[in-house]
């Protein structure tokens, strides 16, 4: 057994699970069946988990990470994380985070890795996917974030904490770096992969994971701590992937693929991403962070029902003449600490909650806003 490669996959093994057990922690509610916002299950025929069991489950999956994290050997852990957030996911879309999505695909990847067993083969090759996905976000989140919403919206919300201190019309020094951001982060994506300006890109992304960590954490906005574990973890892989270990050409490509489990992961995380630039597929699924083009939903009730709604929902129906509205992703994140899922089928799931509410379906009505597709850019 290769000594290095196995102990690289050991400490990325802990790291993500430590990540995933904290991002999971903090917004604990959204893990729990029996708060104020509706589930929006991928399929109404599931059954409901209901409390207490929500509960249970909710922490059988903690201890699972912290076994991960703990025993040298975490493979059958690993298998019943996968099998519990399987559960979970299906029992509600809007787990479907960024972040949860890449912990489950690298787990996956890891599931097929005993420690007892010499496969160096598939040593490398999980070392290989793995390089191949890190890449693949920075590449396909920075080319998401050259879209006109990012610019005029997205970047200044960012760059707050710093314009705030340095007077009215700051933000015009930032202009270039506006539109460099998308470019800067799509190609350190890329340079990972390029021996000669490997390191180079680490240390870049390494400055733009503290930009982050600056202007979202307690220093900044104050937003979305879900995300902070993963900016740290995210941190932490890039140095142990490609800090050190330039073990990577064309040809371990080649070699991983021979396995199914590298060819899954390859196609879903790394490809199909390019798909999302059409709305054919879905933007958390496709490394669409903090771009500003996501899709968005606003449902509208009336009065009739926004008295029926219990105390803990009225709050956020907000609005006159018999029209109250209620921003889907708002709602979220204040009663579960992440954003809503940006997927249309989602936000009907949740409108429909309100339908036992009405007399007639009219008081209801869903004003859904696509996310803008590539041929519909305009600058």
């Amino acid at each position: 057994m290769n000594e290095t490669t196995s102990k690289q996959i050991s400490i990325i093994t802990r790291i993500t699970a430590i990540a995933c057990l904290a991002s999971m922690f903090l917004c604990y509610k959204l893990w729990l069946s029996h708060g104020p916002f509706p589930l929006s299950p991928i399929s109404v025929l599931l059954p409901k988990i209901t409390h207490p069991f929500d509960l249970v489950l909710f922490g059988i999956t903690l201890i699972s990470l912290l076994c991960i994290s703990m025993f040298r050997n975490p493979q059958k852990y690993i298998i019943v994380f996968l099998f519990l957030g399987l559960i979970l996911a299906l029992s509600d879309q809007n787990r479907w985070q960024p972040w949860f999505f890449q912990y489950v695909m690298m787990f996956f990847v890891l599931s097929f890795f005993n420690n007892t067993n010499n496969d160096l083969k598939y040593q490398n090759a999980i070392i290989t996917i793995l390089k191949l996905m890190v890449g693949a976000i920075y590449f396909w989140s920075g080319l998401q974030k050259l879209n006109p919403h990012f610019l005029a919206d997205t970047f200044p919300w960012l760059m707050e904490p710093l314009t705030d201190h340095l007077g009215a019309g700051s933000m015009s020094h930032f202009k270039l770096l506006g539109y460099a951001f998308p470019l800067i982060e799509s190609a350190a994506g890329v340079a990972l992969f390029i021996k000669p300006i490997q390191k180079k890109a680490v240390v870049l992304i390494l400055l733009m994971h503290l930009f982050i960590l600056f202007v979202i954490g307690p220093l900044g906005h104050n937003y979305n701590p879900v995300v902070w574990p993963w900016n740290c973890a995210m941190m932490s892989l890039v140095v142990i992937l490609f800090y050190r270990n330039n073990h990577f050409n064309f040809s371990s490509i080649k070699s991983a693929w021979s396995y199914h489990s590298i060819k899954i992961v390859f196609v879903i995380f790394i490809m199909l991403p390019l798909f999302n630039f059409f709305n054919l597929w879905d933007s958390y699924l496709s490394h669409n962070l903090y771009s500003g083009n996501t899709s968005n939903g606003v449902i509208y009730i009336s009065n009739h029902i926004k008295a029926k709604l219990p105390d803990s929902i009225k709050p956020y129906a907000i609005g006159d003449f018999n029209q109250n509205q209620i921003t889907i992703k708002y709602w979220c994140m204040q009663e579960l600490g992440v954003p809503a899922y940006p997927e249309k089928r989602n936000f009907e799931a949740i409108t429909r909650f309100f339908y036992k509410y009405a007399n007639d379906s009219a008081e209801v009505y869903l004003m859904y806003t696509p996310k803008l597709k590539l041929s519909e850019f305009q600058y």
